[in-house]
């Protein structure tokens, strides 16, 4: 069963979604479908989005939400909501220590650029290898009142744009230091960025001369 599917059979508690971003929860996250890990969603709201994420998943999934506001909290098999601030890096960093190492990351929290930026600092380098980091309604990063405008120097979706170079980080042959280290892509959307990360591997490149296959390692 898809995202669209499970949203729109869920008659439990509220949850908002655009339409257009179950397509992408779909493309990066169904094939973990089934599989026992950890996921992270900052911001719950009503908390509808947290049950759709376990009905989607399945019995074997760990679902953490993160809210500012006391009144979001509950807890259910699978769920468990703490509460805190997304930019009190203690507050992030004592979570981490009390729950196994999230797989998924989502960020639904407050959508200010500055809480966006230092949330993602802190928590991308604690995803596990293979990990997929999803920020939503990034449109955020063009409207003032949430610290964003097309020149601003918080605008999220520019900074990404610069770090889209750490995915080749390999090849080329400047003083620059990625930032984004395990940066395996960034793919953009209307509103949403996604970041998967992936360890450092060797690359293989595979030549075929008249069906002979030959594989050459590449650093």
């Amino acid at each position: 069963m898809n995202f669209e599917n499970i949203f729109t059979n869920h008659n439990n508690k509220s949850i908002s979604k655009w339409h257009h971003y179950f397509d992408i929860y779909d493309r990066h996250l169904n094939h973990l479908i089934g599989k026992e890990f950890t996921l992270l969603e900052i911001g719950v709201s009503k908390g509808g989005s947290l049950q759709c994420w376990k009905k989607y998943f399945g019995n074997k999934v760990k679902i953490v939400g993160i809210d500012i506001d006391i009144n979001t909290y509950y807890c259910e098999p699978q769920i468990n909501v703490h509460i805190g601030n997304q930019s009190d890096i203690q507050f992030l960093k004592l979570l981490l220590n009390k729950i196994d190492q999230p797989t998924v990351i989502i960020d639904d929290g407050s959508h200010k650029q500055s809480d966006i930026i230092s949330t993602f600092d802190y928590l991308f380098p604690k995803l596990l290898n293979l990990g997929i980091y999803l920020i939503e309604d990034c449109h955020t990063s063009y409207w003032p009142r949430f610290e964003g405008g097309l020149h601003s120097h918080l605008n999220f979706v520019e900074i990404m744009s610069r770090n889209v170079h750490d995915v080749n980080h390999k090849w080329y042959n400047l003083p620059r230091i990625p930032k984004l280290k395990n940066l395996k892509s960034i793919c953009f959307y209307d509103s949403i960025i996604v970041c998967e990360k992936e360890e450092p591997k060797t690359r293989l490149m595979i030549d075929n001369e008249q069906g002979n296959i030959i594989i050459k390692e590449k650093v």
